[in-house]
């Protein structure tokens, strides 16, 4: 992450970020803010049964789980454009894109909609909304 800023939607889902003031870093991390990350505890794609997964081999995922909810950050390693389903332990799911400035435009999938992913780029998506107390 450190030559030119790395690839910000790769480093994600090792749980990294560029480094300011090289790269403005600002965008992601109010993002983390406000999908409560900093609380959350992260599982990398490498570990057995994760929480989220897409599916395929070339398009890695890599979850936060807090009290924020369910996040997960994807990143391909394809070398065209490709779709993915996510899904957990339970089935596909539904996933939401907040707009991320120079990361991603904001946009909804439904559970089993197809996630278009391009080449070494990727999404960081809010699977589950953290529960409502009752």
């Amino acid at each position: 992450m450190l030559e030119g800023g790395g690839n910000p939607w790769r480093g994600l889902v090792f749980g990294m970020t560029a480094r300011a003031p090289m790269t403005d870093v600002r965008p992601i991390w109010r993002a983390f803010d406000e999908l409560g990350l900093t609380e959350a505890e992260f599982t990398g794609w490498w570990a057995d049964g994760p929480p989220v997964s897409t599916g395929r081999d070339d398009v890695l995922a890599s979850t936060w789980e807090g009290p924020g909810g369910t996040t997960t950050a994807i990143a391909s390693w394809a070398a065209e454009p490709v779709g993915c389903v996510l899904a957990d332990a339970d089935g596909p799911v539904a996933a939401y894109a907040p707009a991320i400035e120079g990361f991603q435009p904001e946009r909804p999938f439904a559970a089993g909609e197809r996630v278009p992913v391009a080449p070494g780029r990727g999404w960081l998506l809010a699977v589950r909304p953290a529960p409502v107390p009752r």
